[in-house]
């Protein structure tokens, strides 16, 4: 089983079902597999074969949902791009994944022109006229028969480091579907539940975290947001009748502040996560007032974004806790081979069928992280003596703002730039919206 086998079965089996829901607009899972069968021609039309990569840089959109579908049903590997990112940070990822093609919304078309000075590929367009349209790409038809198993890779998903060097996490179809997998079997996950992205899909908690493990593996509707806004999540919570979504603390924070949050008639939820930074008890405590109970969540990119979950009740017992390991997931505390007591503080080591093969192009990087047959987090923590999981600290120097990754090393070399500084460095510090917060200490000549 694969993801493009999936999606090819829900187009049968579940042909009038909503797949997509955008705006006003809805396309069913046959509509969807038909859609993605005409793109994945003209991919292939375009030279691209099994093991190519395409990568993909736009707002949230059918399109961008058509465009990793048809690149996992040509076996090819499918490459987002974060859009928040400047041309220079981009051009590294593209050079290192070497697309052979390159489809983005015009608006961020630019942000290729570097990566273009330094690697070939072909750029298609959604709107705007500089490059080629995208719509060049649909060719309605049968998608080529490709044989894909589920060991094949399906993504490369970039993150950073402490070096402020990108490194591509290789997801297989498998590393993707496990957490989705295991989180229907606890949580109960179906074809019935309607699903919120809210965040943008290029990343990676919403293309692996949302689209593959919450609708592709279930066979369930995914309800776009073009971007995130309160008030427009909350309407949309009640007009779709939202069973199931995931997102970061600060943003189920902005939601409690919509005075009419409590007049909305909500559907029951199946699954509410958040994650990503600390949860309080007082935003607990409101949503599960509320008939929304959110489960805590702890993940990572090399885990294809779910390692543990922390359930309301489990929370209240045990404050500050990030839950117990995913079915068929595997923790332990320390060194390989070595027997840490419950209670006590080592790196958080995981293994799994959701665990990245490799790193792209960076064997050190992939035999440093993996070597030892355990995925080496990066994080601090310890396991109690009923195996709940707590994060202690991070071993990598990192902080977490609004549920993204942020490197002080990225900032201190972008800063480094401007004239007349001598030195500087960045650290975190909590912020009441944020979490954590980037903070410039530096010495300058200037008084």
């Amino acid at each position: 089983m694969n993801l493009a086998d999936l999606t090819r079965f829900w187009g049968k089996t579940r042909s009038q079902q909503q797949a997509i829901v955008f705006g006003d607009t809805s396309q069913t899972w046959a509509e969807v597999d038909a859609i993605t069968d005409a793109l994945a021609r003209g991919l292939a039309a375009r030279g691209v074969r099994k093991g190519d990569r395409v990568a993909v840089m736009m707002l949230n959109r059918p399109e961008l949902a058509h465009v990793i579908l048809a690149t996992l049903k040509l076996g090819a590997i499918s490459v987002p791009l974060n859009f928040r990112l400047t041309a220079k940070e981009l051009a590294p990822m593209v050079v290192d994944s070497a697309p052979r093609v390159v489809i983005v919304e015009d608006d961020f078309a630019s942000l290729l022109e570097v990566a273009a000075e330094q690697a070939e590929f072909e750029t298609h367009a959604i709107g705007g006229t500089a490059h080629q349209p995208y719509e060049r790409l649909i060719d309605p038809g049968t998608a080529p028969v490709v044989a894909i198993d589920a060991d094949d890779p399906g993504f490369i998903c970039y993150t950073s480091g402490t070096t402020g060097v990108q490194k591509g996490a290789l997801i297989t179809h498998r590393n993707a579907m496990t957490p989705g997998i295991s989180q229907s079997i606890t949580f109960g996950f179906s074809s019935r539940d309607r699903v919120l992205c809210s965040a943008p899909l290029v990343y990676t908690g919403s293309i692996l975290s949302i689209f593959m493990q919450l609708v592709v593996v279930p066979g369930a509707t995914m309800v776009l947001l073009r971007e995130y806004d309160p008030e427009i999540a909350l309407d949309t919570f009640e007009r779709e009748q939202i069973t199931a979504t995931t997102t970061v603390p600060v943003i189920w924070e902005r939601m409690t502040m919509l005075p009419d949050f409590g007049t909305r008639k909500l559907a029951r939820f199946t699954f509410a996560g958040t994650g990503g930074a600390p949860v309080s008890l007082d935003l607990l405590d409101f949503y599960r007032s509320h008939g929304i109970p959110l489960t805590q969540c702890y993940g990572l990119t090399e885990a294809s974004g779910m390692v543990s979950t922390l359930a309301y009740e489990d929370a209240v017992s045990r404050p500050g806790f990030a839950g117990l390991p995913l079915v068929g997931t595997h923790i332990r505390i320390g060194d390989p081979g070595v027997d840490t007591p419950a209670g006590e503080v080592g790196e958080i080591l995981v293994r799994g069928e959701h665990v990245l093969r490799e790193y792209w192009n960076k064997p050190e990087a992939t035999e440093a992280t993996l070597g030892e047959g355990w995925l080496r987090t990066g994080d601090l923590g310890l396991q109690d003596e009923v195996g709940f999981l707590k994060i202690v600290d991070r071993s990598k120097d990192m902080l977490i703002s609004g549920g993204l990754n942020v490197y002080p090393a990225e900032i201190e070399k972008a800063l480094h730039g401007i004239a007349g500084l001598v030195d500087l460095a960045v650290i975190g510090v909590k912020d009441d919206r944020w979490g954590e917060v980037p903070m410039v200490v530096f010495h300058s000549e200037r008084p």
